[in-house]
């Protein structure tokens, strides 16, 4: 019914670590500051039990997530009258079906049922949505970049504003570009077979990663930034290990093969 997996601090260990912590921490998300009514305490459960279905290789876990979770919510959000809620379910669909994939897709696992042309090629459209979707939705580096300030909604509903001086939007605007020339990067090297100098895939993960931490430097230091941030960092971490281990492992790992035969 499970497989413990092995905790070796490896390449595939740290990216399966990297994937239970984006739900460790949406679950801490869900009970800080309190449970206030039934969808706290389901909503943690719900990503309690992801987690660990997805570490623990329990059968049918990856589809059961990336499916489970945003119809939940839309189920929720009808018996809430939620409206917006529908909104978020298709947002969760977009960001858990990548996080529930990739690391998969990455080693290879034999549960997929892919060759691994097939398999290759359906990361590389998994990790292009999943970079496109934390570099101009979830970090707010977009908006940063172009409009020097962020306004966001923290978990008590209370709107807050961000103002960034012009060497702190200079800084959003060099993450942005590294970024996005990241994906371009993998999209040329991994997808479309392109030699780009001695760029390899994993090559523009870390530029993604870069991007990213570069906002979140933003999130900590900016005018109006909010206060505790150290669950936001450690969720930022884990979506960088996702996204620079997952094309290291997946496509170094096949260069090297296709070498050795």
């Amino acid at each position: 019914m499970f497989k413990m997996p092995t905790i070796d601090f490896s390449a595939k260990s740290l990216l399966m670590l990297s994937q239970l912590g984006v739900f460790a921490v949406f679950a801490y998300w869900s009970v800080d500051g309190g449970m206030e009514d039934a969808f706290d305490y389901v909503f943690f459960v719900m990503m309690a039990g992801a987690g660990l279905a997805l570490f623990l290789s329990v059968p049918h876990a990856r589809i059961g997530v990336t499916l489970g979770i945003p119809a939940l919510m839309v189920v929720l959000g009808l018996a809430m009258g939620e409206n917006e809620m529908m909104f978020w379910a298709v947002f969760m669909l977009l960001m858990i079906g990548p996080i529930a994939y990739m690391p998969a897709m990455a080693s290879g696992d034999p549960t997929l049922g892919l060759d691994d042309e097939s398999r290759l090629q359906r990361l590389g459209i998994l990790w292009i949505v999943f970079s496109l979707l934390m570099l101009f939705m979830m970090s707010g580096l977009a908006d940063m970049a172009t409009e020097g300030e962020y306004s966001e909604t923290d978990n008590d509903g209370d709107e807050f504003t961000m103002v960034l001086d012009s060497t702190e939007q200079t800084i959003a605007q060099g993450g942005l570009a590294v970024g996005v020339i990241g994906v371009l990067v993998f999209l040329l090297t991994a997808l479309m077979g392109k030699e780009v100098g001695p760029m390899r895939p994993w090559h523009g993960g870390v530029m993604t990663g870069v991007a990213l931490l570069m906002a979140q430097y933003l999130w900590m230091t900016v005018e109006g930034a909010p206060g505790d941030q150290m669950a936001d960092l450690f969720m930022i971490l884990c979506f960088i290990g996702i996204i620079t281990l997952a094309p290291c492992i997946a496509y170094e790992g096949s260069s090297d093969s296709s070498g050795g035969e």
